[in-house]
């Protein structure tokens, strides 16, 4: 009977040791794998706060990848001003829905605009495929350019355009040999000599659409000939109205009387009352 027992005893102390190591290797490896995520989750956090860090764009989840916009076509657009303002007008495609333009540099050298447009996308996003048209309306720096032809390249496709005259305001003289000039904002204050009986043009921008206009006065030897506004050119393909644009007011002006003369004028809402602060123009003529 006490063999018995004693069988039993360590029959069971066995089974209670074997249960009882199991137990502590399951739970040792549960508490394992908590410690691991924690850690993995500290780790992953760090991470990013590095990658916020170090990453120039500011963007979490990594760089970027950089490229060059896909353009088919260039098309060049003249808008009615003075001195000529030009316009290139690029149509295209980006290959995904995560790309997008990232930067339009704009080079020129001698008789050549050259722009590229970059392209930039997360390296590692996960983008549909379908392809996005983009249009970008593109400013070229073209006053005082002298007349001639001009290339624009913009990543490979070429349009070129013609400027017929110098791209400037004529500069006032004061020698006997007239011309007919062009006066603008740049010659505010100045002195033009013209002969008795010719004509010339002051250009002043304008924007009407906010209520503001230019009113004139001239001195009796002077005769205002005719007065018009140009609101900005529409460019092709761009159906929206040019919201706030302004445009430019041309007046032609012929000399009737020699002596000193002047033309005189003041940017105001019509409505409104003078108080001072308005913008100016004043030019002083001398018709010989």
């Amino acid at each position: 009977m006490k063999i018995g027992a004693t069988d039993k005893f360590w029959k069971y102390t066995k089974i209670t040791t074997v249960l009882l190591t199991t137990f502590v290797i399951i739970l040792s490896g549960c508490i394992g794998e908590e410690q691991n995520k924690t850690e993995s989750g500290n780790t992953t956090n760090d991470s990013q706060g590095v990658t916020e860090t170090n990453s120039s764009h500011g963007t979490t989840g990594g760089d970027y990848v950089y490229g060059t916009a896909k353009v088919e076509s260039v098309q060049i657009v003249t808008l009615e001003s003075f001195p000529v303002q030009i316009q290139v007008i690029a149509k295209g495609y980006l290959p995904d829905g995560c790309t997008e333009i990232d930067e339009i540099k704009n080079e020129s050298k001698g008789n050549v605009f050259n722009i590229n447009i970059s392209t930039k996308r997360p390296r590692d996003a996960f983008c549909t495929q379908a392809t996005k048209n983009f249009t970008e309306t593109i400013p070229l720096e073209v006053r005082g350019l002298k007349a001639g032809n001009y290339t624009v390249n913009v990543n490979g496709v070429t349009e070129s355009f013609e400027l017929s005259v110098d791209n400037g305001p004529q500069e006032a003289s004061n020698t006997s040999s007239f011309k007919q000039q062009i006066i603008t904002e740049a010659d505010n204050g100045t002195i033009i000599s013209v002969e008795n009986g010719s004509t010339f043009y002051l250009k002043l921008k304008e924007n009407p659409t906010t209520g503001y206009s230019w009113e004139l006065n001239l001195s009796q030897g002077l005769n205002n000939i005719s007065g018009e506004y140009y609101p900005p050119e529409q460019p092709e393909g761009i159906k929206e109205p040019l919201v706030g644009a302004g445009g430019i007011h041309l007046w032609e002006v012929k000399a009737v009387s020699k002596g000193s003369q002047q033309v005189t004028g003041i940017y105001k809402r019509p409505w409104e009352k003078l108080t001072g602060e308005e913008e100016k123009f004043t030019l002083n003529v001398k018709v010989v």
